[in-house]
């Protein structure tokens, strides 16, 4: 695979971390310290929206506040960076489940899931920038966003098997208070769907529309 473009992954998340390089991409990770917010209560425009957010704000960092390392990042006559925001939400009956707040709120969350199937969104956005000699700073020449829905079958499980899985901590900073790549895959009957959504980032998705944009190539 060739990769044209440098990705800057605008998220502390380590699963979507681990996503890119199990793909083989190469990527730098910048976290904005700009807090999200949303009042969008349908889970796709949510997620779409705090991607975009996400993104915004580190694209805001490159466009007017050029770090001091552009020049090891990229070419800057030929290269391009592409900024990658996502952001993952739970939802069950059209109600949206973010990560928990305590363990009272995870055992909550859990017993709602349980022996029910529920839905998780992923949206992502991204950005492209450019390296622009007439004036000498990155501009936007690209931009596109996308969600990604994957449907989760959960087994019943019992307070005690609950209380046991958050006793691992594994909870708390998972949306819907599990996470499929870990211990609570034990809670999963089945999924239909992208897998990689569940942990967090469409990934065949995302190579794809690179791939369509020639931003990567398998020649």
């Amino acid at each position: 695979m060739k990769q044209d473009i440098i990705i800057i992954l605008a998220s502390g998340s380590p699963r979507r971390r681990e996503l890119l390089q199990q793909a083989g991409l190469e990527f730098e990770v910048i976290v904005s310290e700009t807090e999200e917010n949303t009042d969008k209560t349908k889970p796709e425009e949510c997620v779409q929206e705090l991607s975009e957010q996400k993104c915004s704000a580190v694209t805001r960092e490159f466009l007017y506040k050029l770090p001091d390392n552009l020049g090891t990042l990229i070419d800057l006559r030929s290269g391009g960076i592409l900024i990658v925001g996502a952001d993952t939400v739970v939802s069950i009956d059209g109600k949206i489940l973010g990560k928990p707040a305590n363990a009272k709120a995870a055992l909550k969350m859990l017993m709602e899931l349980s022996g029910r199937t529920h839905e998780v969104y992923t949206g992502v956005s991204c950005k492209v920038l450019k390296y622009n000699t007439f004036t000498e700073s990155l501009i936007e020449v690209d931009s596109f966003r996308f969600y990604s829905e994957t449907k989760v079958n959960m087994y019943n499980f019992d307070e005690y098997e609950a209380l046991d899985y958050i006793a691992t901590g594994e909870p708390m900073d998972k949306a819907g208070a599990y996470g499929i790549q870990g211990i609570g895959a034990r809670l999963v009957k089945s999924i239909e769907g992208d897998y990689n959504n569940v942990v967090g980032f469409p990934l065949g998705e995302f190579v794809k529309e690179l791939a369509d944009r020639d931003y990567i190539s398998f020649d």
